[in-house]
């Protein structure tokens, strides 16, 4: 039978360990594998580990749990010699018995290393002229974002559709928002995550009155990319939840840079289906989150079930001719330039008004961004076709 007090005891030992090799972040935990006796670590400098990265990509990405033989090559590769830790308990994992899941043991050490995830969805709120606003008014506006996050999440729990979702401040009124859970399946979800916190912040609005500077007005960008994760140095232990920078994050702040109040914008992106050679892009990915959209009818949503909830990426003209869907390109500062989709939405509600975010086509007339015709991906076009 499991004893829960050797267990907490024996993951504190992992962490306390870890914590010693980590040195205040110099060095960082790459690997680890289990056996009946305990488990081994392999740490190295962080400048190391980084610089093998490139050609080495198992450094950073996956699990930090390995097999036997990328642990010895991950070790060998960093001139590394691993740490063993006799524990009071077996860890149990898809092949071999035990009394503690593998996972705890891995959230232990993640704490100590920096991941990359290929793809995840990320959205990126930007509080319309937070920087012009008071103290105490940017309080009210932080706090109000933040519970209209929350309440969100509690949302898609309450319909079995569960997410963690992670946030981390960018200054000057940006709040990067990510779901810890990974796969397609976390991302859709976290796509809906954004709308219910739109719904929450404007139901909040309504409730303060339009002239109120305490709930904020927003433009949004949500893209899928790749990202590394890591926990900041604070004093003498790393924090307890992790931050994001990568690609992903530079895309979503890039395409906010142009955007208007109120805006809503799609990174032009494409994600692999989990497990398959199919791949979705953009508006495909859109689609797969309608279906999921729809299990939210019914929901009470301010004291009143949802009847619709509709995502529609705009179109328009080019040349004369009309588009049904049209992407645009935003160049930066640096001359790069990234691809972007206008999105709008609405929540029909019984008996209430219809909530309506997002701009419409014919309000994009100061967004300074260059339209172009939407065309299916290569990639996209070769997959089998989308169930």
């Amino acid at each position: 039978m499991i004893d829960f007090i050797q267990v907490r005891e024996g993951l504190r030992e992992i962490d306390i360990a870890v914590h010693n090799l980590w040195m205040l972040g110099k060095n960082m935990i790459v690997g680890w594998i289990a056996d009946d006796e305990g488990i081994e670590v392999c740490f190295a400098p962080v400048y190391r580990v980084l610089s093998e990265a490139a050609d080495n990509p198992r450094l950073l990405d996956g699990g930090r749990q390995m097999n036997a033989s990328t642990f010895t090559a991950v070790c060998k590769t960093l001139q590394a010699r691993p740490l063993r830790l006799t524990l009071p308990f077996r860890i149990r994992s898809e092949t071999s018995p035990g009394d503690v899941d593998a996972e705890a043991v891995d959230t232990v050490i993640r704490r100590y290393s920096i991941v990359r995830t290929a793809h995840r969805a990320m959205i990126l709120f930007n509080i319309v002229g937070f920087s012009d606003a008071t103290p105490l008014e940017q309080l009210a506006q932080f706090t109000s974002l933040e519970s209209s996050i929350s309440s969100a999440g509690e949302k898609l729990g309450e319909v079995g559709l569960d997410v963690e979702l992670a946030r981390s401040t960018a200054g000057d009124g940006y709040i990067y928002v990510w779901n810890r859970f990974s796969g397609l399946e976390a991302d859709l979800r976290t796509y809906a995550a954004l709308l219910l916190t739109l719904v929450d912040n404007a139901l909040s609005a309504q409730d303060v009155g339009s002239a109120s500077q305490l709930v904020p007005r927003l433009r949004i960008g949500f893209t899928v990319g790749s990202h590394y994760s890591y926990h900041q140095v604070e004093g003498t232990r790393p924090r307890s939840f992790e931050y994001a920078t990568g690609q992903v994050t530079i895309t979503l702040a890039r395409i906010l840079e142009k955007s208007l109040p109120g805006q809503i914008l799609l990174g032009n992106f494409q994600r692999p289906i989990d497990g398959s050679a199919k791949v979705l892009d953009t508006v495909l990915f859109l689609a797969r989150a309608e279906k999921m959209l729809a299990r939210l009818t019914g929901a009470e949503i301010g004291g009143h079930p949802v009847k619709e909830i509709r995502s529609i990426i705009s179109g328009g003209q080019i040349g004369n001719r009309a588009q049904s869907v049209l992407k645009y390109s935003i160049a930066d500062k640096h001359g790069n330039r990234y691809e972007a989709f206008n999105l709008h939405a609405r929540v029909e509600r019984d008996s209430e008004a219809r909530l309506d975010f997002g701009l419409r086509p014919d309000k994009l007339a100061g967004f300074n961004a260059t339209p172009a015709v939407y065309e299916i991906p290569v990639a996209v076009t070769e997959s089998a076709a989308v169930p």
